[in-house]
C-alpha cells in the first residue's frame, strides 16, 4: 500500500521538476528575444511580430511557472504542522484542532475571485497587481 505522504513526495518531485523546465524554457526564450533584439537594432529592422510571438512564449512560460508555484505551495501547507504545537494542520484548517493557533496558510473558502485583465490568471478581488505578471489591476 503507497503511503500518502509518499504521493505528495513523489507529486511534489514531479511538480519541482516541471517548475525547473519552465524556468528554463524561460531563460531561453529570454535570451533568444534579446539576441534576436540586438541583431534587428543593428541592421535597423525591427520584426514586431517575431518579437511578439517570443514575448508571448515567455508570458506563458510565466503563467506556467506562477501555477507551478501555487501548486507546490498548496502540497507545502497541506503538509504544515502548528507552530504552536507541532500538530498536523489541514490545509483548509482555519486553526489547530489542538491548540487553537490560526493556521497562517489558510484559504477563506469564500474568497471572491476575478481574472488579470493581462494574463487571465485567477486572483483574489482586491489584488492591485497580478501575482503571476505583475501588471496593475483595474484601468490599463
Amino acid at each position: 500500500m503507497i503511503d500518502m505522504k509518499d504521493i505528495s513526495t513523489m507529486e511534489l518531485k514531479d511538480l519541482k521538476n516541471g517548475l525547473k523546465l519552465a524556468k528554463d524554457k524561460r531563460m531561453e526564450l529570454i535570451v533568444k528575444l534579446g539576441e534576436l533584439v540586438h541583431l534587428q537594432l543593428l541592421n535597423q529592422k525591427l520584426n514586431h511580430d517575431e518579437l511578439s510571438e517570443i514575448s508571448l512564449g515567455i508570458a506563458s512560460q510565466d503563467r506556467l511557472i506562477y501555477r507551478y508555484g501555487k501548486q507546490i505551495t498548496n502540497i507545502n501547507a497541506a503538509s504544515q504542522q502548528c507552530s504552536k504545537c507541532m500538530q498536523q494542520l489541514g490545509g483548509n484548517a482555519k486553526f489547530c484542532g489542538n491548540c487553537g493557533t490560526l493556521n497562517p496558510t489558510y484559504i477563506d473558502p469564500n474568497t471572491v475571485y476575478k481574472s488579470c485583465q493581462s494574463c487571465s490568471e485567477e486572483i483574489h478581488e482586491s489584488a492591485l497587481f497580478c501575482p503571476c505578471c505583475g501588471m496593475k489591476q483595474g484601468a490599463l
